[in-house]
Parts: structure tokens; C-alpha cells; sequence
């Protein structure tokens, strides 16, 4: 089993049927859904839902989507989550997303959380590249992907309607050079 993964402060694994109250509480938060495929508010059956949909996966298979439940490690309060996506290409990769609840943003956890992720990934499943794709107006989260090496490959990026607004969705890469 190769979780949780650990970091100084934080346990990431897999979210647990005891998340999902915690879980649906931030993702009904407006400002944090405005950037994010779900719709806000988010009822607790269907983080329940997702949750036992994902029950026992480690990693998702091709196409697919985890969810992985950031926590502190003295509480075990959550903080959040990070979504992990097998691309379909033949080239092993992944797409991250990461989601922080709003009384635990500008504390670092999603950086930290995130390097314990890529560190997997690349280092251990020896993936080839990372990619996410941020909704251009998400300023923290472009940020952040720029501090850990992500670099936008603005060919790539494109722009959709999305919840009522016409945005751009920029792609960042990181390719493994080991």
C-alpha cells in the first residue's frame, strides 16, 4: 500500500466515508467552486457518493479520476484534497488538481501536499510528465504550479464556456528528466 503519504504536517490518502461531511462543506464554498467542474453547494450524499465510488483504489486507471484527502496530521482535520487523473495517452502521466479549504489556504498545504504527489509520481510510478490545467483568472493556483517547475505550453491551452462565463484554460507540463 503506498499510502498515506507523508510530509511534515500533512497524511494524504485516499478519502474515507468520515471526509465526506468535511469534503462537501468546502466544496459548497462558492469562491472555491467558481474554478472547479463541480457545482456549489455540494450535497454530503454525493461526497459519499464519490467516495465509496473510489473505495480501494490506489491509483485510477487510465481516464480516470482519485481523489486523494489531504490531512493534518496532529488533528486529522481536512484540509483538502488532490485529484489525481491517469491520462489516456501511451505515455505514462498523470493530471493534478488540488482543492484547499478556505480557512486553510495561504498556509502551504496545497504546495506541500502537491511536492509529496509529484515526488510519487515521478520519482516512485517513474511517469514521464505531470500536466494541470487552470482556469487562467485562478491566480494562486497558476502560482503554485510555476513555483514546483510546471511550464504553460500556451499552444495547448484553449478557451471554453464555463458556469455562464467565457474563460481560458491554460496547460502546464512538467516533464520528467530523469
Amino acid at each position: 500500500m503506498i499510502y498515506p503519504l507523508k510530509t511534515n504536517r500533512l497524511r494524504i490518502e485516499p478519502l474515507a466515508l468520515a471526509d465526506a461531511p468535511e469534503f462537501a462543506a468546502y466544496r459548497s464554498d462558492e469562491d472555491i467552486a467558481r474554478y472547479q467542474s463541480w457545482d456549489a453547494p455540494y450535497s454530503v450524499d454525493k461526497a459519499i457518493e464519490l467516495i465509496e465510488s473510489q473505495a480501494g483504489l490506489e491509483l485510477p486507471a487510465k481516464g480516470d479520476w482519485l481523489q486523494l484527502g489531504i490531512h493534518l496530521t496532529e488533528t486529522g482535520d481536512l484540509v483538502g484534497d488532490l485529484a489525481l487523473h491517469a491520462l489516456d495517452e501511451i505515455e505514462v502521466g498523470f493530471e493534478i488538481g488540488y482543492t484547499i479549504a478556505t480557512r486553510f489556504q495561504r498556509q502551504g498545504f496545497a504546495k506541500e501536499s502537491v511536492t509529496a504527489l509529484l515526488a510519487y509520481l515521478l520519482q516512485e510510478l517513474g511517469a514521464k510528465r505531470v500536466i494541470a490545467t487552470p482556469d487562467r483568472r485562478n491566480l494562486p493556483s497558476i502560482r503554485l504550479l510555476k513555483s514546483l517547475g510546471f511550464v504553460q505550453r500556451e499552444e495547448r491551452s484553449w478557451e471554453e464556456f464555463f458556469k455562464g462565463e467565457n474563460v481560458t484554460v491554460d496547460y502546464y507540463e512538467l516533464v520528467n528528466t530523469q
